[in-house]
């Protein structure tokens, strides 16, 4: 299989990343009883100054959640563009595929130190698809 393709299975994989870390992060229930609730509370009222503005861990918490998801989008649309380099260029594509590749490992080993099973597996298949391509591109490089 081609290089690029790996790349655009890629895009769609931290496409679909991005969507899920959205819709878990952006309306968080409390699912969890009053243990939870109290926490989701003491995070949404406890005011603190910092640089000279008032903030909540609730606002951190969204922020880095929003973040996240940014950094998402930014590493899918680099994967899609990259793949179309690719198709030209192999030179030229591999240090940006191996800058990808590092970014998934760090997803991968991120995941499996803080979160669960959905972010494990999809960062996994991330790296997979993102080691692949790297391979392929030195692969075919050197011919």
């Amino acid at each position: 299989m081609k290089p690029w393709i790996w790349l655009r299975v890629l895009a769609v994989i931290l496409a679909i990343f991005a969507v899920g870390h959205t819709l878990g992060t952006a309306t968080p229930k409390v699912t969890r009883g009053s243990q939870e609730a109290a926490v989701f509370a003491a995070m949404q009222s406890f005011r603190f100054p910092i640089m000279g503005f008032q903030r909540t861990y609730w606002d951190f918490h969204q922020g880095f959640a929003l973040t996240i998801t940014l950094q998402l989008i930014l590493m899918t649309v680099v994967a899609w563009q990259l793949s179309a380099i690719s198709r030209k260029s192999l030179r030229l594509a591999l240090p940006m595929a191996v800058a990808l590749q590092l970014g998934c490992a760090g997803l991968l080993v991120l995941s499996c130190v803080f979160f669960f099973a959905a972010p494990i597996a999809i960062s996994a298949v991330a790296f997979a698809c993102s080691s692949i391509a790297v391979l392929l591109l030195t692969r075919n490089s050197d011919a």
